[in-house]
């Protein structure tokens, strides 16, 4: 185990996973998807999912007696894009080592992950221990964007007979139970020009979007506290329209960014949207409001005394980790396919959190070494 899991074996794979580039928007993740699968022998199961040119997901399922039962670990093979690569003190795609640290896009977010989860698995492997349960391991795209990998997974039923779920996002070691729902949405007004001093014979689109947002954050539910994730959020985080100063604008787009608690039912907050456009325009002939969805995500959550959490608390204290709970507010790959799978999962993974599309990312190997221990103690309680 000590060799395999070192610090220094995943600090190498590592620096290996962060020169291949899989920066959005291009993601590029299908040669990482290659070199991925070159490290696992061929009598475990390496199937390629290609989403479009040059961009894929990759499943690697090591078989047990029984497929039903099994482990799943998830995690996202793209990065955000490294912005201005002067403003970094190295070359962010150069995987540079100080000391304990590597520096470069996707340490912590989430390639550090990616390492623990391939280090441990191969130890299994190299164990020789039958499994009794399915192990799978999956390296989704587009992550960062649209979901696209999570999205196939969810979708093509090969998780079905999974007991548990892993998603190896940066939580600084803890245990991620919960994670906030997003729903994000671009209302589009059209209204009438006018002339500045003539406001009252325009309708004003910007100001409409205005009294939108004033009536539907009304609405919003935002009363509620988690214990761990607080409350729903609302933010309007764009706000465009006009053409000069004195012209009564007729176009405006406004974009809202809500983040959700497990109780906020998404279906219901688009009903209530839509009812207060179409009551504006029934209120204003000539105005019309239209509502485009960005982004759907439901918030997702798994209760502390579910016995698949003891199991993951257990393997952190082999590991070395103090095993302490809490929820995230940015959404993972959870938000995907945990509503389809109905199965337990924690968030849980090296590095910090707060690293993540940050210059000069960086995460601890030693951080790295501790989290693929933890991963081995759980692979083998949950399928040996």
């Amino acid at each position: 185990m000590e060799n395999r899991m070192s610090a220094e074996s995943c600090a190498a794979l590592l620096q290996t996973l962060v020169r291949t580039d899989t920066c959005q928007p291009a993601g590029n993740e299908e040669a990482l998807c290659h070199s991925i699968a070159a490290l696992f022998p061929d009598t475990v199961e390496k199937t390629l999912i290609p989403h479009q040119a040059g961009r894929a997901s990759l499943a690697i399922r090591i078989p047990g007696k029984e497929s039903r039962g099994g482990l799943a670990f998830m995690g996202h093979l793209d990065t955000v894009s490294c912005g201005d690569p002067s403003l970094w003190s190295c070359d962010p795609l150069a995987a540079q080592r100080k000391g304990d640290l590597i520096y470069g896009r996707g340490t912590a977010d989430m390639k550090g992950g990616l390492v623990c989860m391939i280090q441990a698995a191969l130890h299994l492997l190299e164990s020789g221990k039958p499994l009794a349960h399915d192990l799978w391991l999956c390296f989704t795209a587009d992550e960062e964007a649209n979901g696209t990998g999570a999205l196939a997974f969810a979708g093509n039923g090969w998780l079905k007979n999974i007991r548990a779920l892993v998603v190896a996002e940066p939580s600084n070691e803890e245990i991620g139970l919960c994670e906030k729902g997003a729903l994000w949405l671009r209302i589009k007004a059209i209204g009438a020009l006018a002339h500045g001093s003539r406001p009252e014979i325009g309708i004003n689109a910007v100001e409409k979007l205005m009294e939108f947002e004033r009536a539907f954050r009304a609405q919003v539910p935002v009363d509620e506290i988690h214990p761990v994730l607080d409350r729903t959020t609302m933010a309007v985080t764009q706000l465009h329209g006009g053409i000069m100063t004195n012209v009564i604008p007729a176009n405006g787009e406004m974009e809202i960014d809500m983040r959700t608690l497990p109780t906020v039912d998404h279906d219901q907050l688009l009903h209530t949207a839509k009812a207060i456009c179409d009551q504006m325009m029934a209120q204003c002939p000539g105005l019309k409001l239209e509502i485009q969805v960005l982004n759907n995500r439901p918030a997702v959550e798994v209760a502390e005394e579910d016995p698949f959490v003891d199991i993951i608390k257990e393997s952190c204290a082999q590991a070395g980790i103090q095993p302490h709970c809490k929820g995230l507010y940015f959404y993972t790959d959870a938000s995907q396919v945990v509503p389809a799978l109905g199965c337990p999962f924690v968030i849980f993974g090296p590095g910090a959190d707060t690293m993540a599309h940050q210059i000069d990312e960086r995460i601890d190997v030693h951080s790295m070494e501790r989290v693929a221990k933890a991963y081995y103690h759980a692979m083998e309680k949950m399928c040996l």
